[in-house]
């Protein structure tokens, strides 16, 4: 009797988000979305070990560190930095993409990112960060994912739309808002308003430019389905 040899799991693009809204906007067949806070990505991450990945990519909104950037500007990170050094991503992979999403006609710049182990909540904070690092955006999964894709040698790549622009100070609540799994905390958000409702029209601002950013995101994957799946070896 003949048996075939079982099928190991297929090959995936990875998708590493902080929130579960982002990880949903790419999962599907071929890609691998996992989200959440730094601890569960890592844990996550380590469960990966016989998993065959083709690209890493660090995917979600971000935080706007160039005064120029506005809520739901594309940033394709060349790389990113911290005080520990810097990750690349792939060249031929970052300008494949660049060029399919500006003949989709989205407005999309390639920068440097910072990664943040917190969350850069002020415009203050945000100015030092960019004279630190000269990014021009920043957020808190770029890092975890470039360090898997250097451990794994796999092509990495940085896609984020700008939630906060660099004038913005995050209402204190939504520094809280969301738990370790990636999910929002509706309940404990409202519970922060009744107890501190000086911070409703904060909260207006940023759910208002959060929705610019996940516009830009959704338009991703409506007007390029496949985008990550339609990169094959010649660009990898």
């Amino acid at each position: 009797m003949n048996r075939s040899t079982p099928a190991g799991p297929a090959a995936s693009v990875l998708i590493v988000s902080g929130l579960k809204r982002e990880a949903a906007i790419l999962a599907g067949p071929g890609r691998l979305a996992i989200c959440g806070d730094a601890s569960t990505l890592r844990a996550k991450l380590a469960e990966l070990t016989c998993q065959p990945i083709i690209l890493v990519i660090s995917w979600g909104v971000c935080g706007g560190l160039d005064p120029r950037l506005r809520p739901g500007d594309l940033i394709l990170g060349a790389e990113v930095v911290s005080a520990e050094g810097r990750i690349n991503t792939d060249e031929a992979v970052t300008s494949s993409l660049a060029q399919r999403l500006i003949d989709a006609g989205a407005r999309v710049a390639v920068e440097r990112v910072a990664g943040a182990s917190s969350p850069v909540s002020t415009a203050r904070a945000k100015a030092e960060l960019r004279l630190a690092t000269g990014a021009a955006a920043v957020d808190m999964e770029s890092l975890i994912a470039g360090r898997f894709a250097l451990e794994r040698r796999t092509p990495f790549a940085i896609l984020r739309a700008v939630a906060d622009p660099a004038d913005r100070d995050l209402p204190p609540l939504v520094l809280s808002a969301v738990d370790s799994d990636g999910r929002v905390k509706a309940a404990a958000v409202l519970g922060d308003l009744v107890r501190s409702p000086g911070q409703f029209t904060g909260l207006v601002a940023a759910a208002r430019d959060g929705r610019a950013a996940f516009r830009a995101l959704s338009r991703c994957r409506g007007l390029l389905p496949g985008l990550f799946l339609g990169l094959g070896p010649a660009n990898l």
